[in-house]
């Protein structure tokens, strides 16, 4: 009983420490201190490393995304850190995720939490995300469109992580559930991204 108490604690510590890493607003900040661009109101809206490199430029987009990937590793450190394993630490995951696509800092503003939840994931396996992440470089060489080429790398991981890392299926949906919410807050997004979109002229594929 005692043990299955001090487990939770360290769940509940754990996810508690993702969600405020997840939080940071590293994309926001870097806009803001800059070039003064509130992210919010500017490009398309979204406070993410893709609109910072539209918005501020290439180096500090690339800055915003390796940034937002640690936020995922920093998660997956902490749940090692705890003890936490599989398929308990995959709580840390959404909680990271979460916090970037909903920060406290914010007051819930946040980007989509992709970058975040590929950090979380290359923590777990790395050499799959690194494949998936090669094929949606191929797919945007060739087709130069951004959610186009992330979909056949996104398709790509559960499969990878089934029939490659022979994960249990149990620990394939929820790498699924993992994935559809970024989908799902896209969705969320999209009508406040379109009213800004029109605002500015975002016209980036």
């Amino acid at each position: 009983m005692f043990k299955q108490g001090l487990k939770m604690l360290m769940i509940g510590l754990g996810c508690a420490g993702s969600y405020l890493i997840g939080s940071i607003p590293f994309s926001y900040l870097i806009a803001r201190y800059t070039k003064g661009i509130d992210l919010r109101v500017a490009g398309e809206g979204n406070v993410g490393a893709r609109n910072v490199w539209h918005v501020v430029g290439k180096r500090y987009g690339a800055l915003a995304g390796a940034l937002d990937v640690s936020k995922g590793l920093a998660a997956r450190g902490i749940g090692a850190f705890l003890g936490v394993e599989s398929p308990a630490i995959w709580a840390l995951g959404f909680a990271v995720v979460i916090g970037h696509a909903f920060p406290i800092f914010l007051r819930g503003r946040g980007g989509k939490g992709a970058a975040a939840a590929m950090g979380f994931l290359l923590g777990l396996a790395p050499l799959p995300i690194v494949i998936s992440g090669g094929v949606m470089g191929l797919a945007y060489l060739n087709f130069r469109d951004f959610h186009l080429a992330v979909a056949p790398g996104m398709a790509l991981i559960p499969v990878l992580w089934r029939f490659w890392l022979h994960k249990s299926w149990l620990e394939v949906g929820i790498l699924l559930a993992f994935l559809l919410f970024l989908g799902f807050k896209r969705l969320i997004d999209e009508p406040y991204m379109r009213k800004i979109k029109a605002q500015t002229g975002w016209s980036k594929s």
